[in-house]
């Protein structure tokens, strides 16, 4: 029963984007402008393009930077975040420093890490880790400042260590608030997966969308935009599900409130 409550609420959740397409399809059904052709043609080119070996040749690479990137980030994110909360000495220094890099849209450094790595994969995955490092390392900090003091001072009676405090107590208290920056960095990683492919990549979502644009090959272009829109939606998806397999004990405290 709660297994088709979810699917429910998934599908109710989904009626815009249902909605939009269908306004979609019919408006442009008659459409002769080359650069807004109909869905349903668009459609079609979809199917043949995406539905081949361009899917491992351009989607798989996108993918692989994005989750090895991500992956380096949630990780050092975490791992910084939970001893710089946990120390404010450490944290008035380091803090600063990375709200002002924060500050500066992600896209914008991708020209730095081409001047140090090339235009090779390496350049890709670490523009993609420091675009999403600083949201989840500054939630975490957040998360780990913010635990219960009446949590913490049961912690003293029970007489454990200080780093069996950070990551038994303060961490898993704050993962709501970690959640929330590792969905924003999620955002900003695939923002920058794609950017960073329109540089100099020979392959990729990115780069297949601009040279496909810049040719004038107007139907692949918008199967690229679909494409990355689709991918896109599919990763908050998943996002969402593995937040509230995570969380189930959060929400179950809400509800009990």
């Amino acid at each position: 029963m709660k297994a088709y409550s979810k699917v429910l609420l998934i599908l109710t959740g989904a009626w815009l984007p249902v909605a939009l397409i269908i306004l979609w399809w019919n408006v442009s059904a008659d459409s002769s402008n080359p650069f807004f052709p109909p869905l349903s043609v668009i459609w079609q080119q979809f199917t043949t393009i995406w539905f081949s070996d361009q899917f491992v040749i351009n989607a798989v690479p996108s993918l692989r930077n994005l989750l090895i990137g991500y992956a380096i980030a949630v990780v050092v994110g975490l791992v910084l975040g939970a001893y710089i909360g946990a120390s404010r000495t450490l944290g008035s220094y380091v803090e600063p420093v990375a709200d002002f890099i924060r500050s500066i849209p992600p896209v914008a450094t991708v020209p730095i890490f081409i001047v140090i790595f090339g235009l090779g994969m390496q350049m890709r995955i670490a523009a993609i880790s420091v675009s999403a490092l600083f949201p989840i390392l500054l939630a975490t900090i957040q998360a780990v400042r913010s635990t219960d003091r009446v949590l913490l001072d049961t912690t003293k009676t029970m007489r454990l260590t200080p780093s069996q405090v950070l990551w038994r107590v303060r961490m898993p208290a704050g993962l709501p608030m970690i959640f929330s920056g590792l969905q924003l960095g999620l955002q900003v990683a695939f923002i920058v997966t794609i950017a960073s492919e329109y540089l100099g990549a020979g392959f990729g979502m990115g780069a297949f969308t601009l040279i496909a644009a810049d040719s004038f090959m107007i139907l692949d272009a918008w199967t690229g935009v679909i494409l990355m829109g689709l991918l896109g939606y599919g990763i908050n998806l998943i996002f969402d599900v593995v937040q509230r397999i995570m969380l189930s004990w959060y929400v179950g405290q809400k509800k009990l409130a």
